[in-house]
């Protein structure tokens, strides 16, 4: 009996379309898009909504330029299964760039705090303690088409990646500390300092929630007298390091030289310890009283330890390699090679760990008068010419060295909530969570892709950043749902990560990965119709749906060819 082969089978990626879908609409993201930013009437078919969050879904993607958005819906079955019945050719770079200028022209701050307070409420995200920092990010060419004057200016400015040739613009983001979802974002200028972003970042964080009783967690550019005083004043509480400037240093030495108790700190199976002292600041002729917080890590004196010693041992084998060059070229006096010596101190910051003592042992040799061989009655006359000869002494201040170790693995933080209110514990959680900023930043401008960015317009470049914050925001909510139905269940996922079982904090890109070989195909029939189909999910699949809550039926051909 001849076997039937079939061999025209049409077949078009699915991935985590579906789920995109899922939360997209459990979202409302297109939907509080549409009520609130007017569309032009000559807009037919796709909306502002739709254009977004084709955007959304373009990044999560990583297909971060807007004119291979229409391949992209050509190529896969994504964007067909988000909004049926639209066509891949209306995703074209002209249609969704009059989508960003939408936005910025309806206000970038309104618009966004109407998605994020949608997804608050319908998350339950806890938003007590927040985190807020900033980043570069870097752009190629001038980007500065058809710019208006409140539009960010894309200029050079201090590049946090190194790149003094590149032009950039400074990125702001707060997140809740709250499985770190993104709360706010803002776009500065290239040239903008770190520390006058944070008052304004502080007060949209209010006007989205609506209260300003939370915990405003950031690094040390907002410790200064201004910033601190302003927020104070405005009734709002904050922590974050202290900088090392001389002022801070001297009352950080002078508490760390003059207390008399600890309290431990359990962290992580160890024991830290910490203490606290009041600290004044004053700021246009008002005093206010803070609190200075001393935390000791172990982790933090064992990097400091190395590095310590790592440069005292640098400083010995500059010396050593020093003494050897004295008495030569450019150090035959006394003043060059006192330069020298101060130069290796300063490079390797030991100038507190030793001295050194420059001594001159002059040698004393003798020549001729005169030049040439004398003749043989005549007696030669000698004359004494004396040659400088210095050495260095390099003395090790070990009473020095260990007053040093002693203050390693301490670091401040400082603070205006009370104390019966804000332990010195839940100050170092507080700070220690700081990570998740930081973290949530390295993965927009690494894991997915942040910069270089294609767009020249400064306004549909803010717009953009937006819909970028956006697509964070659902990747975390995903990540969320996933850990807190795991940590119900207690139990997490098999054969999900190689040779581990029971993975209980998944990450949304590792989740996605899971469905990248999911299809949808036609399959035409002997009797001239078709028969359509999906993929069929194995068992992790569908235990990663039900801890994203997206139901299996998600995932039937009815629902991804939106056919009944």
């Amino acid at each position: 009996m001849a076997e039937t082969v079939i061999d025209n089978v049409q077949t078009k990626a699915v991935g985590f379309g579906p789920i995109l879908k899922h939360y997209f609409e459990k979202c409302r993201i297109a939907e509080i898009i549409d009520e609130n930013v007017p569309l032009d009437p000559r807009r037919k078919v796709l909306s502002h909504g739709q254009a977004s969050v084709a955007m959304i879904t373009g990044i999560l993607f990583q297909v971060l330029q807007l004119y291979r958005l229409c391949k992209f819906a050509t190529e896969t079955t994504v964007l067909e299964i988000i909004f049926p019945g639209i066509g891949p050719g209306e995703y074209f770079d002209d249609r969704l760039a009059d989508t960003l200028d939408a936005i910025f022209d309806f206000g970038i701050g309104d618009l966004e705090t109407l998605l994020t307070q949608a997804m608050i409420e319908i998350f339950q995200i806890i938003n007590t303690i927040c985190h807020g920092d900033t980043t570069s990010a870097s752009v190629y060419g001038k980007c500065d088409k058809n710019r208006t004057a409140n539009s960010i200016k894309i200029t050079f400015g201090h590049s946090k990646k190194h790149r003094d040739d590149l032009k950039q613009l400074v990125w702001s983001l707060a997140v809740s500390s709250d499985s770190a979802f993104p709360l706010f974002q803002k776009a500065y200028s290239g040239n903008t300092a770190d520390v006058t972003t944070y008052l304004e970042q502080w007060h949209n964080l209010i006007d989205l929630l609506g209260y300003r009783d939370f915990l405003y967690v950031a690094d040390s550019k907002v410790v200064t007298a201004k910033n601190m005083a302003h927020i104070h004043d405005n009734e709002g509480y904050f922590v974050a390091p202290v900088p090392m400037y001389e002022s801070y240093k001297t009352a950080f030495y002078d508490a760390l030289d003059n207390h008399s108790q600890e309290t431990l700190l359990p962290y992580k199976e160890k024991l830290n310890r910490g203490f606290e002292t009041p600290f004044t600041i004053t700021n246009e002729n008002k005093d206010y009283l803070f609190r200075m917080i001393f935390l000791y890590d172990h982790g933090l004196f064992n990097r400091k330890r190395s590095t310590l010693e790592n440069h005292v041992e640098k400083t010995k084998s500059d010396f050593a390699e020093l003494e050897a060059k004295l008495n030569k070229r450019k150090l035959k006096t006394e003043e060059a090679i006192d330069a020298a010596c101060q130069s290796i101190l300063t490079k390797r910051n030991t100038s507190d760990f030793f001295e050194f003592h420059i001594s001159n042992n002059p040698i004393i040799t003798y020549k001729n008068t005169k030049r040439g061989r004398p003749s043989q009655n005549q007696k030669n006359e000698q004359v004494a010419v004396v040659t400088d000869h210095f050495k260095v002494e390099l003395q090790f201040k070990q009473n020095s060295f260990d007053k040093a170790l002693d203050r390693c693995g301490y670091y401040p933080l400082i603070t205006n909530k009370p104390r019966e209110e804000f332990s010195i514990h839940d100050a170092m959680m507080a700070h220690k969570n700081q990570y998740k900023i930081e973290h949530t930043n390295r993965r927009a401008k690494s894991g997915f892709s942040l910069e270089p960015i294609y767009l020249q317009t400064p306004e549909r470049i803010e717009a953009f950043l937006m819909l970028f914050k956006t697509a964070l925001q659902v990747i975390v909510l995903i990540e969320r749902t996933a850990r807190k139905n795991i940590e119900e269940r207690n139990r997490g996922l098999d054969n999900f990560m190689p040779n581990r079982k029971d993975v209980r904090n998944p990450r949304t890109e590792y989740l996605f990965s899971e469905f990248q070989y999911v299809v949808k195909g036609n399959l035409p029939l002997p009797d001239g119709n078709t028969y359509g189909f999906v993929s069929r999910l194995n068992q992790l699949q569908e235990d990663i749906l039900s801890l994203l809550e997206v139901p299996n039926h998600c995932y039937s051909y009815n629902y991804v060819a939106n056919t009944s």
